[in-house]
């Protein structure tokens, strides 16, 4: 009878396994990610905004640095730091003996104050700032909604959402929905409305891409949750175009009677079929201070009895069939949402300071876009619309040993990794990447 202290393996009696392979680690891809932080300049810039001359073995750029690393290997949680703090991996990127250790990790997110929310938000769009520049950006789509962060502990400023039905926070996110970039994000209050400080929280960013790239079309997307005058105001200052949908009302209702009286008359015997009408109308409600243009469509899908009608406000002036495609591209949105939550543990934030449930959800953030800008300057295309799950997999999770010779370092790889021409070829495409 095998012994379980043997580690035989049931399949094959001749075959066992121990933990005594050496200086391995199962995070090897993570050399890659390195490696484009380092020409991105993302590093060095985290050193600046952080400068932190004080803490000298854990620095706060290090310990930022070591959670953006560990996040993208999928270890979300703090206490993953003691889990790690040897990995000759993480030890070699961030250039330590050790990792910074969970208590170490909480002491300083739980450093950080109010005025540090500002710094991050900066970094985001300084990194940011080199792609764009690289890549000559022309237009931009700035994609505005909320979400939800459930809380199970007794976080400072949670909060029950009736939308949700859950305690959590209600965090406000933009991303450039051309390419899935984190703009800005800000963690609320969990019972606060959707567009509440919605103005406040977008026009440092619009002020930002005028400054730098004053020529860039702007295009501003949100659901009916932002169709405040507030809103479209901000977009024309900043000369902004913008679709936002509107929730049906009496004069909206009036106002289309013809269209649905149109598709009723068109489409009465259709019912298996889709069909749908589309038109536009000038309209003024009675907060707003100018009349503007909306586009109306009244759709029914094969199967269904009665018609549903939206409605978007926008400033462009194509055709109602194309205003309306253009905003249902910002379903794309929940997809990096998704993303970002699932793959990069920002569904979860357990300090119980809430500043400090901010700066987490930041420095998630960050890894989000280092990691966005990766696929998109750097990966073969085919990867282009890979999440983060899948890229773990197969670049991030590889194994390798640490070989020390002298005064060099050798990362022994596996030889049987699948992907081996696909990571030598990206990491030739990082040594030719050049930033302005």
């Amino acid at each position: 009878m095998k012994r379980l202290q043997d580690n035989a393996l049931n399949f094959n009696n001749s075959m066992q396994f121990d933990f005594n392979g050496g200086n391995i680690s199962s995070d090897a891809g993570l050399l890659a990610v390195k490696s484009f932080a380092k020409a991105l300049g993302s590093t060095s810039l985290l050193k600046s905004s952080f400068p932190d001359e004080g803490r000298k073995k854990h620095s706060s750029a290090s310990i930022i640095e070591q959670l953006m690393y560990s996040s993208i290997a999928g270890y979300h949680h703090d206490d993953d730091a003691d889990k790690l703090r040897e990995d000759p991996v993480f030890t070699s990127i961030l250039e330590k003996e050790a990792l910074a250790s969970q208590p170490t990790v909480s002491r300083c997110i739980n450093g950080f104050t109010g005025e540090s929310l500002d710094q991050f938000n900066e970094l985001l769009l300084q990194v940011l700032e080199k792609s764009y520049r690289l890549e000559g950006m022309k237009h931009i789509v700035l994609d505005i909604d909320s979400t939800h962060v459930q809380t199970y502990g007794e976080q400072e400023k949670r909060g029950y959402n009736y939308h949700y039905s859950s305690t959590g926070f209600h965090p406000l996110m933009v991303y450039n929905g051309l390419n899935g970039d984190l703009l800005k994000v800000e963690l609320r209050e969990g019972n606060i409305y959707t567009s509440k400080n919605a103005r406040e929280f977008l026009e440092p960013l619009m002020i930002w891409l005028r400054e730098n790239f004053p020529d860039v079309d702007i295009l501003i997307r949100g659901d009916s949750g932002f169709a405040t005058p507030e809103m479209y105001q901000l977009a024309e200052k900043y000369d902004a175009d913008y679709l936002i949908r509107l929730k049906q009302n009496a004069t909206l209702t009036k106002l289309s009677d013809d269209l649905r009286d149109d598709f009723h008359n068109l489409y009465t015997n259709h019912f298996q079929e889709y069909c749908v009408l589309y038109d536009s109308f000038y309209y003024q409600a009675s907060s707003w201070d100018i009349p503007r243009r909306v586009v109306v469509k009244v759709e029914r899908k094969a199967g269904e009895l009665h018609p549903r009608t939206g409605y978007i406000v926008t400033s462009l002036e194509a055709e109602p069939k194309a205003v309306l495609k253009a905003y249902n591209l910002r379903g794309n949105m929940e997809n990096f949402i998704k993303e970002s939550k699932l793959d990069f543990g920002m569904d979860s934030l357990s300090h119980s300071s809430f500043t400090a449930n901010c700066i987490k959800y930041l420095i998630k953030a960050l890894a989000y876009n280092l990691m966005n800008l990766m696929k998109r300057l750097v990966l073969p295309r085919e990867f282009l619309k890979s999440r983060m799950l899948s890229l773990r997999s197969w670049m991030v999770k590889l194994g390798a040993r640490m070989v020390r010779s002298g005064r060099k370092v050798t990362f022994r790889l596996s030889s049987s990794y699948p992907y081996k021409d696909i990571f030598l070829k990206t990491m030739r495409r990082i040594d030719n990447l050049c930033f302005a």
